[in-house]
This record gives structure tokens, C-alpha cells and sequence, in this order.
């Protein structure tokens, strides 16, 4: 029998450390955080890149804590709350992160088996892999259609063979117009994200091509999943 798929789970920076503890609650094998650096050189868990209309990247981690409205945590505040209950699931925003990031999982994770690194950033990968080979990458597929190189998107093969990432990590949209087959033939295990519909999550959950399903909702996804068939 096939293994079923993990379940990462993914909570938006509304939720903060309160969504950061429910979701090491949940159960889920991997908890996801988002990796952006602060003006002042600080590494923080935020996806988007700004805050109160200005770039993260001319907020020290002190003004971002001003405009927050709830409790941004340092990145390895968050890899301390996840160590133990979960594997990190690190996505990198942008970079310039990864050393640091990577050091910091590593310890925090007990080494490369405790964690996975994903990002859209081919150099960042690159990067990882050469200081620390084994450490697991997936390279993040699935920019908006209007995005610069969103084409390339449907056909990944060649960016995540140069990345040399171990997996991919695919939007559930280009999972289902055959970007999942092509690397599920190329040898490449998948990531899909973010899939919070229930159909979506039946249909991911039951494909042997899926290593891990990231979700908003762990909860739904860990009981369809594990729920007798």
C-alpha cells in the first residue's frame, strides 16, 4: 500500500502565534512559517511583504512589532515552538535568508531529516545545496498567470533539475493541467498548495504522486485522510 501523504499546515500571519500554536496542535507531520528579513537584519515569519503599506525590508523588526497587529515571531522563536511536535516546513520569501534560515533549522530541527526548505528562488537552492547537501529542497511552482515567467511554470522540469531540489512544491491549480504528471514521471515527489477545499483535499489525498498536502486546514485534511475507507 502506498504511503499516504503528509499534511503540512499553513496559517496565514492573521492567525499569529496563536495560528502558529494551532497548528503544532493539529497533528500535522510538517507546520509551514514564511521567511522575510527585517530592515535591521532580523529573520521573521511573515508572508506577504509589506506591512502598514511599507516594504519589510525598511521596517526594523521593532517598527514591524509597532505596526503588527498581533505578535510577529522571530524565526527561530517559531522553529523552537514547532521543534519536537513537527517537522519545519520553511518557505523562503526572498533572498539573501538562506544561510542563516538553514543554520538555524538545522540546530533547532536536530538536523536535515527535521525539516524541508521551499522557495520559487532557483539561486536560493542552489545556495543551500552547496553548503548543505543534505538538507531537503523543493522548488515553489505556480506564479500568478500575469507574473513575469509565469509560462515557464507549466513546464518546471529543467528549473528544478538546476535548482537541485529533491521535490517540487506545486500550486493545486498547475497540479491539475499536468504539471504534476510531468514530474511525477521525472521522479520528482510533490507538495501541493494551498488546498483548503475538501473535493481538492480527497482528490490530493488519494494520489499516490502526492508526498505532502499544505493546507490552511490541518484539522480537515488529517480526518479525511486518516478517516477508514
Amino acid at each position: 500500500m502506498d504511503p499516504k501523504p503528509a499534511v503540512s499546515a499553513h496559517r496565514r500571519d492573521e492567525a499569529g502565534l496563536t495560528g502558529l500554536r494551532d497548528a503544532v496542535d493539529s497533528g500535522a507531520e510538517y507546520v509551514e512559517i514564511d521567511v522575510r528579513r527585517t530592515a535591521d537584519g532580523r529573520l521573521i515569519v511573515h508572508h506577504d511583504s509589506m506591512m502598514g503599506g511599507l516594504p519589510l525590508s525598511r521596517l526594523t523588526y521593532t517598527r514591524v512589532r509597532e505596526l503588527a497587529p498581533r505578535p510577529v515571531p522571530l524565526v527561530g522563536e517559531a522553529m523552537e515552538i514547532i521543534a519536537g511536535r513537527a517537522r519545519g516546513h520553511i518557505d523562503l520569501k526572498e533572498r539573501g535568508c538562506e544561510q542563516e534560515t538553514v543554520e538555524l533549522a538545522l540546530e533547532a530541527f536536530g538536523g536535515p531529516d527535521g525539516f524541508v526548505v521551499t522557495t520559487r528562488e532557483v539561486s536560493s537552492l542552489v545556495q543551500i545545496k552547496k553548503s548543505h547537501p543534505r538538507v531537503r529542497t523543493a522548488l515553489s511552482v505556480g506564479r500568478s498567470l500575469w507574473s513575469r515567467g509565469a509560462a515557464r511554470d507549466f513546464a518546471p522540469l529543467r528549473l528544478i533539475r538546476s535548482a537541485g531540489a529533491d521535490m517540487v512544491a506545486l500550486n493545486h491549480r498547475l497540479a491539475r493541467v499536468g504539471v504534476l504528471r510531468q514530474c511525477a514521471r521525472a521522479g520528482f515527489p510533490a507538495m501541493i498548495w494551498t488546498v483548503n477545499a475538501e473535493p481538492l483535499m480527497r482528490r490530493f489525498l488519494g494520489d499516490p504522486r502526492v508526498a505532502v498536502l499544505v493546507t490552511d486546514h490541518p484539522d480537515t485534511a488529517l480526518s479525511l485522510r486518516d478517516a477508514p475507507r
